[in-house]
């Protein structure tokens, strides 16, 4: 699908461009530092990958174009979808051939997938007490991605009051779909990843002929690309980068990571041109994706950033010691996107300079290098801090999110 030549690479794709300038030239030797090895993506991957960018979810798309089609199959289309989750395909009456289809795919184990990588990455997923927070804050670098800030923007999906709400129906998916078992016929996390799929194919229906979306500049929201770069942010990305802050997963840690990833983007419709199967991949596919769009930080991404920012802020109406905390809570979440981010990725957020509070992760680094340690060597301690991790998750979202269950349901209207 991405190597066909019909498919056209947007103009943002910038990565041919990027490698060979003196910016792109020092972002790979910093990657290649780290990795201890040469990178050098392909020129037909890179190819692919630009494709990616123009392509979206085949099976889905065609799902809900066809359902769309008609009033009728506009009010089935979720209904049907949930129907089929809940009891089978063969228990929705009279299902479309796009949907048959559909789950055909969703029913069938690919040929690479091992379970027992599925759940160990899973388990390795829930061991970042962390890690919420910490994806909130380095989403903020796709905020000055064009391909992505256009479509938050549009849909108003993260900004002003929602910013939060939305949030928290992604920590839903992450939470549904990392629990052990989750992903078997029948699991949690099975359904919200096939529910947030629905709900995809539907923002592309809606933006896809919008006068303000350019295709041939951005390619298609939510791309194949797109997907790709989200499965890397919530595996490679933080198996790295959270070692900063004393934990200690290992290479197959990182890699069951990944690959648990891999098939929640299956069922989700993610369909690469490649996948990285071991932790040197991973700083390929990263490399990949750090020079494929150029950063355009502006209102949008501004409006982004601060709208999530603004939702750790004390109360208006907070006195006294709750204003304290709160504020002191908004600073030490600036802290911890200005550490995660570097100089330059923070000051294209436009948020204020936190000043020393820049450090504040550093506080995490004993409690968790002593909780890993105790993990690894004392018998039935992984157990216990397993178990904790997921009792802390639920009762987080219990605690902020309405009802505790996540809607995955599009906006009502655009917001332009």
């Amino acid at each position: 699908m991405t190597r066909s030549a019909d498919v056209s690479i947007p103009e943002c794709f910038s990565y041919f461009h990027a490698v060979d300038s003196s910016p792109g030239r020092s972002v790979k030797r910093q990657l290649e530092r780290v990795a201890k090895g040469h990178l050098d993506v392909p020129e037909e991957l890179a190819t692919a990958f630009g494709r990616a960018m123009n392509t979206g979810d085949r099976l889905g798309d065609a799902y809900i174009d066809a359902a769309f089609a008609s009033p009728k199959g506009k009010g089935r289309a979720r209904k049907d979808v949930e129907q089929a989750l809940r009891d089978g395909i063969e228990s929705v009456n009279d299902p479309s051939p796009e949907l048959v289809a559909l789950f055909a795919q969703i029913d069938t184990d690919p040929e690479w997938v091992d379970w027992a990588k599925v759940e160990h990455g899973a388990e390795v997923f829930r061991r970042y007490k962390e890690l919420y927070p910490y994806f909130g804050m380095v989403t903020f670098n796709g905020y000055t991605l064009e391909t992505i800030t256009k479509p938050l923007a549009m849909t108003g999906a993260y900004t002003g009051g929602s910013a939060f709400g939305r949030f928290l129906e992604t920590c839903r998916l992450w939470t549904d779909t990392t629990e052990p078992g989750a992903m078997r016929p029948g699991g949690v996390g099975r359904r919200s990843a096939v529910l947030v799929r629905t709900l995809h194919s539907m923002i592309r229906h809606t933006l896809l002929p919008h006068p303000e979306w350019d295709r041939a500049k951005l390619g298609v929201p939510i791309s194949q690309f797109g997907m790709f770069g989200t499965l890397l942010l919530s595996s490679f990305a933080p198996g790295q980068q959270l070692k900063l802050i004393g934990y200690r997963p290992t290479d197959d840690d990182v890699a069951a990571m990944m690959h648990h990833w891999r098939y929640v983007g299956y069922l989700m419709g993610a369909e690469a041109p490649w996948y990285p199967e071991t932790v040197t991949d991973g700083f390929l596919a990263q490399l990949l994706l750090a020079l494929s769009e150029a950063p355009k930080p502006g209102k949008d991404s501004d409006e982004l950033c601060r709208s999530f920012m603004d939702t750790f802020r004390p109360a208006a109406d907070a006195r006294g010691p709750r204003r304290v905390y709160g504020t002191l809570r908004f600073n030490a979440q600036l802290g911890h996107a200005r550490f995660y981010l570097g100089k330059e990725g923070f000051r294209r957020s436009g948020l204020p300079d936190p000043g020393l509070w820049r450090f504040a992760p550093l506080a995490r680094v004993i409690p968790n290098f002593t909780r890993e340690t105790l993990r690894r060597h004392v018998p039935g301690m992984a157990g216990w801090i397993d178990r904790a991790n997921r009792r802390a998750r639920q009762e987080f979202l219990s605690k902020n999110l309405e009802g505790g269950e996540a809607k995955f349901t599009p906006v009502d209207k655009l917001t332009r």
